[in-house]
Order: C-alpha cells, then sequence, then structure tokens
C-alpha cells in the first residue's frame, strides 16, 4: 500500500526546463551554449555542476570559470522564477492527498533555495512533508540516494513509495530505489485525478515504458543466425523460444519504449512464419520491410528500411538477439 508520495521538481511541479536553460546560456555566454536538442538528450536532469563538467569534456569550458557561471546561473534562475504564479490544480491535488493520509516530499537536482523558492510561489510549500535539494545528498539523480534518504526520514519502504519523474535521468533513479514510478510529461499531468488513478491502478510498474509517438525503432532481424544455425535451430533465431517467448518479444519487452516499431526481416521468413501477425501482436501497429535474401550486415539492412528513418524523428536502433 502506497503512503509517501515524492515529486521531482522541474518538470513535474514546474515547467522550469527552458528557465534554466534560458539562466544557463546567459552565465556561460555563445561560446559554450548549448542547443535545445542537447540539452534535452544529454543535460536534462542533471544538477549545474554536473552540466558544467561534461561542457568542460565536449566544449572546453575552462575549469576556472565553474564558480563565476554556478553564481551567475543560480541569480539569473531565481530573477525568472519571481514571475511563476499559484497554481490552483496544484494546490488542490496536494491538499487533497494530504488531508487522506498521504506523506508528500519533493526530491530536487535543483540547490535547496530554488526549491523553495518554487514551492512558494506555487502555493504548495505546506502540504509537503519533507523537501530535499541536492544540497542534502552527496551523489544527485541519475543515483537514487536522494529518494532512498527520503523514504528513510519518513519510515517507509519502497514498495510503500510512489515516485513521481519526468526526465531520463530522474527516472533512472527512481527507478533504482525500487519503488513505483509515475512517468509524466509537464506539470499539467499533476491533478489529484490522474495520481489517485496511478494509485489505485493494478498495473503500476516500477520501471514504467519511456514513451514517444515520434521515436522510431528499427529492429534489423533478417541475419543468417548461422551459429544458431549448426547448434541445431530450425527457427530463424529472432523465433527461438526464450523464457517461453519468442526471443524478439523478449527483446522488445526490455526495450520497454512504447514507439513506432520497424522491422526488416527475410522475404521467405515472412511468409512461412507469419512474420507480420507475430511482430503486430508484440508491437500492434507496426510496419515490416523484408528483403530478398542476406544483406551485407546490419547496416545495409536498416538502410532497406529507409523510407520510414530519413527524417528528423529521433531513431532507436535494436538488435534482435540482444538484452
Amino acid at each position: 500500500m502506497i503512503k509517501v508520495i515524492l515529486f521531482d521538481l522541474d518538470g513535474v511541479l514546474v515547467e522550469a526546463k527552458n528557465i534554466h536553460f534560458d539562466a544557463l546560456n546567459e552565465a556561460l555566454g555563445k561560446q559554450y551554449a548549448i542547443e535545445w536538442n542537447e540539452h534535452l538528450s544529454k543535460y536534462d536532469g542533471l544538477k549545474t555542476n554536473q552540466k558544467l563538467e561534461m561542457l568542460t569534456k565536449e566544449k572546453g569550458l575552462p575549469v576556472e570559470m565553474y564558480t563565476e557561471v554556478w553564481d551567475e546561473k543560480q541569480k539569473l534562475t531565481l530573477q525568472k522564477l519571481r514571475d511563476l504564479e499559484q497554481s490552483s490544480q496544484l494546490i488542490e491535488c496536494m491538499e487533497r492527498l494530504s488531508s487522506e493520509g498521504y506523506k508528500l516530499a519533493v526530491c530536487s537536482n535543483s540547490i535547496r533555495r530554488t526549491v523553495l523558492t518554487v514551492l512558494s510561489k506555487l502555493g504548495i510549500i505546506e502540504y509537503f512533508d519533507l523537501i530535499l535539494s541536492n544540497e542534502d545528498v552527496k551523489t544527485s539523480k541519475p543515483h537514487p540516494e536522494i529518494y532512498w534518504k527520503a523514504m528513510s526520514v519518513l519510515g517507509v519502504l519502497p514498495e510503500e513509495t510512489m515516485i513521481v519523474e519526468d526526465s531520463p535521468f530522474g527516472l533512472l533513479a527512481a527507478s533504482r530505489s525500487k519503488a513505483s514510478v509515475m512517468r509524466v510529461v509537464s506539470p499539467k499531468e499533476i491533478s489529484y485525478i490522474n495520481i489517485k488513478k496511478h494509485l489505485t491502478s493494478s498495473r503500476m510498474s516500477i520501471t514504467p515504458k519511456w514513451k514517444d509517438s515520434k521515436l522510431n525503432v528499427l529492429i534489423p532481424m533478417a541475419g543468417a543466425g548461422s551459429r544458431f544455425e549448426q547448434a541445431g535451430y530450425t527457427f530463424p533465431k529472432p523465433l527461438i523460444e526464450v523464457r517461453n517467448k519468442p526471443m524478439i518479444q523478449v527483446v522488445v519487452e526490455n526495450l520497454n519504449l512504447d514507439a513506432n516499431y520497424i522491422y526488416v526481416v527475410q522475404k521467405a521468413h515472412r511468409g512461412k512464419y507469419n512474420l507480420d501477425t507475430l511482430l503486430n501482436l508484440i508491437t500492434p501497429g507496426c510496419k515490416v520491410v523484408e528483403t530478398e535474401g542476406l544483406t551485407e550486415g546490419a547496416a545495409c539492412t536498416a538502410l532497406l528500411a529507409k523510407e520510414f528513418i530519413n527524417n528528423d524523428s529521433p531513431l532507436f536502433f535494436a538488435n534482435s538477439d540482444n538484452l
């Protein structure tokens, strides 16, 4: 039974990604500025010091600039946060959850002053039993220390805890903590109804699927599988049974992605083993591309699906036999 709900701050209770992004870039200057796509794919969810260390490796940011950039970034962030207004939706949500006996906490990678400023501006600071910032732990997200500390202080176990997160690093920390996880895309999803629906769902998942309607997942499965054939297997490698399921199903379940799946298969296998039906059962609405025979390798096989991947959408490339 869930007794405690732990909330991340940025992207969950407040839409502050743009605020932190703009403040950091202003502090860095044009020479070391981060592109928006870079921010989302590499830096989102990390504390400022971690971002600066990455910028030294990737863009040559001098270490001696760290203190100056950090101080300026925090000053600019607080200035931008002053324009935040109270959220009636969040106030209602926290008030009702608190009145029902749930203990509430905020666990953020931001500095403490930022966290307190945001919660105060939103009008919800009074509902939290515990507030933790990156100053309260030795190791920040994606390490789960901040979530473990919250559970310890509030006297609960992971199975009695639900974590609400949004960013890749935050979700990884939440998953590693072994608590139940509710993934949100923005603060608009934080409502009493949505949280109660998740709390009462019998399908609460420790590791929720990453959902992206634009993400293409390409899996070539047209190889010869010669090692398996030599070992006596008669089915194509992706159909060999693993854990009482076809290997390809185990691979897809392990990816845990809700996206657009594209498979490249041998023409001879497609009809003989009814692959369209099988693959659509595993990933409804998937696309199947066929090849007449063996290609020169996985890269060449992948290019057969160029009509579906030659675009601006993100691409995840996976093998049909790897976890």
